[in-house]
């Protein structure tokens, strides 16, 4: 007995830890936050909790989905038993491992399941795709009604999917009823494409385009929308105007991917800008002006469409790449009003000017010999005058003239949205103003508008929406005119006389009958330049459901417009300070105004049906469509002469026109298009798309009314094959190319028809003369770019890092202009095909996360674009224009009072050569012996002669490579955001060289490099030819310098805070930030920015409130 009882004690001693142990394992407890982990990150973040260690077959598991998880304090078995609930998988537990197996089960019963699929406020969801994850040739989606039937095996997961949505995969267990809740994904935009017609998934999607959303918009900039979006794509680009500066009445020019057209051709200039992308906002055709006004946040998202098979819907209006724009859609529930309040600071920058102060200037004048003459009484009154400038400068005066017209601002934007409604009818409707005065005295632009957006649905067969838009613009041009007045006036000079009088008029310069005038003078008058417009937009949709894949949407948009421009002479004017206005008749003719008015009319219409179908492992989406637009529109325009007093500045106050009679102008044009595209897909791997355009239009000749566009696009998502067996690693891999032909009809109506204009006040055989002014064309082509892309998209590591390559190339034939014509042949030009142009190049943008918790993510992105245009071919007209600007310039002579009118690069046309190229006449510098500049001809032999006929190619403007880099970080709330600008590899013609130093006009101020700089006696090592020659420098190599760009676009804090505590205050959503716009400007080359108008730095502070 008592050996037995030895042994059962024995025996339990040996079992109890074992059988402690395995309770224990089944009562650990864990705390885990997962978001789609594999099985192998969930059984390491179980290991590190428990210490227990996992068995798993590594192959059996890939038919796992990944795990998403939430355990606070539960048991281990808990977790396992919800983790593998439904699945082919069991888990046992023995000593200090757990091994996961297959579970004998009995093969799953076919059953058919019916379902709903709903949206987080209940309503349901039609178009959603419901396939069976075990197989994806199983499936269907919902109808109007969010409803599906399905026919499927126990055990079996269905994956729930829809645009805008977080896909959900549901583990079937044999229930008969489902209700499924979609909830939004804010990442889903970059999922889909918006190309203004239609939305398709990003998947089957063949073409090229980069879509952003407000959100990240408005971390860039908050007020100007086209700016913002140089961050996002390298491709898409400002044109920098540095004689607009800043100035907010000023529309910037955009390019995609370089120039594709010359433009209207004349001697000396180009009058019209034919590269300028296509801007569509929810569906329908408007300005760049439109989009420059726009209140960014009714903004939902934005999509640059860029090569063929993403624009070939939009034929004639897609050669120069498509911005589509999306306004937001009121969402259901009860009634929410958001506020959102911005403050605006903004300060000039003046750091790229650098002038002589008042001591420096008049040395300079002294070194150049402007106080010398061989006259003896002329030498007197130069004397004169240098003695009073020098008694100013030792009394201390030096007058910071740049700080005049200019002033630290303070605008502010307020944007009111209402919105609400139930399944049946939704209703937004938004208020906006802004005030947003310029940095130069008196300038502005005010915004205001309001937007009333409804919604019906009837029996979720019907959807009508209309939006009904009014904004009115004004804006106000600072009466305190040009900067560089300011930036010309001399610092030895003093504002204002000893009783503290505006000084009007300084001395009389010795040599020339020019006065110089204070500046200032002209503020004080009534001299103004006001512009202002109204715009009412009504856009009517319509969709149809009429099956569960088959679609008609409708869309009728109409847009009136009223355009005013007013400009204000005042008869004090010092323009009028000359005897021709001080006797006589002349007197009468003081004062000047300028009234404008436009009225146009758009009518945009657009009719599609869409199909979309899945079958087994196929699926067809297609659209066929039609597109009619009219646009139309006429002015006036008088100039009046003649008023009494600056007071009395309406028009009635004129004695007479300033011409014989007031000047108009009408136009019509009709566009009709007809479309069709085709996409299919195999097995969600392989991509088909197929897109057809026909286009007409009455702005062509009778024998080229219509032109037929076209597209055709392959891709291949290698992450969805079988065989990808790296998908932990790279989990996204699609490669596609297109190629297509689109098109480009960007010049006024009847400017290919004969034109004529009449002889009024004359007549002759009882009637009005009238002679031809322009010459029409009835074989005038459409100008078609035919393009071809590749494309590759990767992603590793679940999102860590992404990329996206593009390489293309497009050929613009036909190219368009007006050729100017002599005057000998009675017509001042006709438009006419002149030549070809090609545009090649790459894009890359990468995008990654060093750093992602549940608290704190941290991500970097940079983008990269290279564009390299080349005109192949060009006409005898464009041939001989460039013959003409030689000979202009050979032959220029000007007089005295042109002396200093300085040489500016022409734009030249040559085969081989780009839009952009930079011509000159190439140098070796400044001769150290004589200070005089020595040249290469041709054959490269030295020389002192200029001659246009030695211009070669010296460089071009275009930069080898642009882009942007940046950072954004959010933590608990909080986020960071940073971008930036680059440009490198091109090249520029210092203009500021020219005009500022070496033909520096020193009547005026200049920059110190006059002083410091240019070459003074024999042996002097300089840059700048003899500050003593005052001969015009022509262009010269010397002036073209490598312009590389860093540019601090901005910095942006936000926080937003969190809803608990938000809800305590009443208010559904709080949130502030803080956000400065071009912080900083770096450049290799240093000349003056913001000639008529300066540039600024602008500070924004934000509040977002939500009730």
């Amino acid at each position: 007995m008592k050996k037995r009882k030895i042994l059962i004690f024995l025996l339990i001693g040996i079992l109890f830890p074992c059988l402690t142990w395995a309770q224990d394992a089944k009562s650990k407890k864990v705390t885990l936050r997962m978001k789609e982990a594999t099985v192998k990150e969930f059984f390491e973040a179980l290991h590190k909790q428990t210490g227990l260690n996992f068995v798993y077959n590594n192959e059996q598991v890939k038919s796992l989905p990944n795990i998403t998880v939430e355990a606070k304090n539960e048991s281990l078995t808990q977790v396992l038993d919800r983790i593998f609930e439904g699945s082919l998988f069991d888990y046992s537990i023995d000593d200090e491992t757990i091994t996961l197996f297959q579970a004998k089960q009995k093969e799953g019963e076919m059953k058919a399941v019916k379902g709903v699929v709903v949206d987080q406020l209940g309503q349901p969801l039609p178009g959603v795709n419901v396939t069976v994850k075990e197989d994806n040739t199983i499936g269907c989606t919902t109808n109007a009604e969010g409803c599906f039937t399905l026919k499927v095996k126990t055990f079996n997961h269905l994956v729930v999917s829809f645009i805008g949505m977080k896909t959900q995969t549901i583990k079937f267990k044999g229930q008969p009823d489902l209700r499924i809740t979609l909830a939004e994904d804010a990442e889903a935009i970059e999922e889909v494409v918006v190309n203004g017609y239609y939305t398709k998934s990003k998947q089957s999607f063949t073409g090229n385009a980069i879509s952003v959303t407000q959100e990240d918009l408005a971390k860039v900039s908050n007020t100007n929308l086209v700016s913002a979006l140089q961050v996002f794509d390298p491709s898409f680009k400002l044109q920098e105007d540095i004689s607009a500066g800043s100035n907010p009445n000023a529309v910037p020019k955009m390019r995609i991917r370089g120039d594709s057209g010359f433009g209207s051709i004349s001697e000396t200039n180009l009058k019209n800008d034919p590269n300028q992308p296509t801007f569509i906002l929810d569906g329908y055709e408007v300005t760049a002006e439109k989009i420059y006004d726009l209140n960014m946040d009714r903004v939902a998202s934005v999509t640059i469409l860029k090569d063929a098979s993403a624009t070939a819907i939009y034929g004639s209006r897609a050669a120069n790449g498509v911005v589509v724009i999306t306004t937001k859609a009121p969402e259901p529930g009860r009634l929410r009003i958001n506020y959102q309040f911005d403050g605006l600071v903004q300060t000039p920058d003046l750091r790229d000017y650098n002038l002589m102060n008042a001591a420096e200037k008049l040395e300079a004048e002294r070194l150049a010999g402007a106080y010398l003459s061989d006259d003896p009484f002329s030498q007197q009154l130069l004397e004169k005058d240098y003695a009073l400038r020098l008694r100013n400068v030792k009394r201390g005066v030096d007058t910071y003239w740049l700080s005049q017209p200019i002033q630290t601002i303070m605008g502010h934007k307020h944007s009111l949205y209402l919105e609400g409604g139930d399944k049946n009818i939704r209703y937004g409707v938004s208020v906006n103003y802004q005030k947003n005065p310029g940095v130069m005295k008196k300038s502005f632009r005010d915004r205001y508008g309001i937007d009333v957006n409804l919604q019906y649905n009837w029996k979720d067969k019907l959807l009508f929406r209309n939006n009904l838009s009014v904004s009115h613009v004004k804006s106000q041009e600072s009466p305190y005119g040009s900067f560089m007045e300011y930036v010309n006036t001399n610092p030895y000079w003093p504002i204002h006389d000893e009783k503290g009088n505006l000084i009007k008029e300084y001395e009389k310069y010795v040599r020339t009958t020019y006065v110089l005038r204070n500046p200032l003078v002209e503020a004080q008058l009534n001299n103004r330049d006001e512009t202002q417009y109204l715009e009412v937009t009504d856009n009517f949709n319509i969709e149809w459901y009429i099956t569960d894949f088959l679609r008609f949407k409708g869309q009728v948009s109409y847009t009136l417009r009223n355009d005013h421009q007013y400009r204000f002479v005042d008869p004090a004017s010092t323009r009028y300070n000359n005897s021709s206005y001080n006797e006589g008749e002349g007197v009468l003719k003081r004062g000047e105004a300028y009234n404008y008015d436009q009225r146009s009319h758009t009518l945009d219409a657009n009719a599609l049906m869409t199909y979309s179908q899945s079958f087994g492992s196929h699926f067809i989406n297609s659209a066929i469509g039609v597109n009619v637009t009219e646009s139309k529109y006429s002015n006036v325009g008088f100039s009046v002469i003649g008023f009494p007093s600056g007071n009395m500045d309406y028009v009635s106050f004129g004695k007479e026109f300033m011409n014989q009679s007031p000047d108009g102008d009408e136009g019509l044009s009709r566009l009709f298009g007809s479309f069709v595209n085709f996409n299919y897909t195999y097995n969600n791997i392989y991509l088909f798309d197929l897109s057809g355009r026909l286009d007409g239009s009455s702005s062509f000749g009778k024998d080229s009314h219509f032109a037929p566009f076209w597209s055709v696009g392959l891709g291949w998502n290698i992450h969805n094959e079988k065989w990808f067996g790296i998908k932990d690693v790279m989990n996204h891999l699609k490669v596609t190319t297109n190629m297509g032909e689109t098109g480009k009809a960007s010049f006024s109506p009847y400017e290919a028809q004969n034109m004529f204009n009449y002889y009024k006040g004359k007549y002759y055989a009882g009637g009005l003369g009238a002679i031809i002014t322009t010459y029409g064309n009835d074989e005038l082509k459409w100008e078609k770019t035919r393009s071809w892309d590749i494309n590759l998209e990767t992603e590793f590591l679940k999102g860590i890092l992404s990329a996206r390559f593009s390489y293309y190339n497009k050929v613009t034939n036909n190219l368009l202009s007006n050729v100017t014509l002599p005057q000998s042949s009675g017509f001042a030009y006709y438009r006419a095909n002149v030549g070809k142009m090609e545009n090649r190049g790459y894009e890359l943008n990468v995008r990654a996360f060093p750093y992602r918790s549940q608290d704190l993510t941290v991500s970097v992105f940079a983008t990269m674009a290279h564009n390299k245009n080349v005109i192949k071919e060009i006409s005898n007209s464009l041939k001989a224009r460039n013959e003409q600007i030689n000979k202009d310039q050979d032959n220029y002579k000007p007089d005295y009072g042109q002396r200093y009118e300085t040489a500016k690069p022409q734009v030249e046309f040559k085969e081989g050569e780009s839009t952009t190229t930079i011509y000159a006449v190439r140098s070796l510098g400044i001769n150290p012996m004589n200070g005089k500049e020595v040249y290469l001809d041709l054959n490269g032999n030295p020389t002192y002669i200029w001659s246009a006929a030695n211009k070669v190619a010296c460089g071009d403007t275009a930069p080898s490579l642009q882009g942007s880099f940046g950072l954004n970080a959010d933590w608990k709330g909080i986020n960071l955001n940073m971008s930036f600008l680059y440009e490198c590899g091109g090249q520029l013609y210092n203009q500021t060289l020219v005009d500022r130093v070496e033909n520096a006009n020193l009547i005026y101020n200049a920059d110190r490099r006059v002083l410091y700089d240019r070459w003074k006696k024999p042996g002097d090592i300089a840059f700048f030819k003899d500050i003593r020659d005052n001969s015009r420098t022509e262009l010269t190599s010397r002036m073209i310098q490598d312009n590389n760009i860093l540019q601090f676009k901005s910095l942006s804090i936000s926080y937003t805070f969190p809803t608990s505590l938000s809800r305590k205050w009443a208010m559904e959503r709080l949130k502030f930030t803080f956000l400065m716009e071009d912080l900083a400007y770096w450049s290799s080359i240093k000349r003056e920015r913001g000639i008529d108008y300066p540039f600024s730095h602008t500070f924004n502070f934000g509040v977002q409130v939500q009730f």
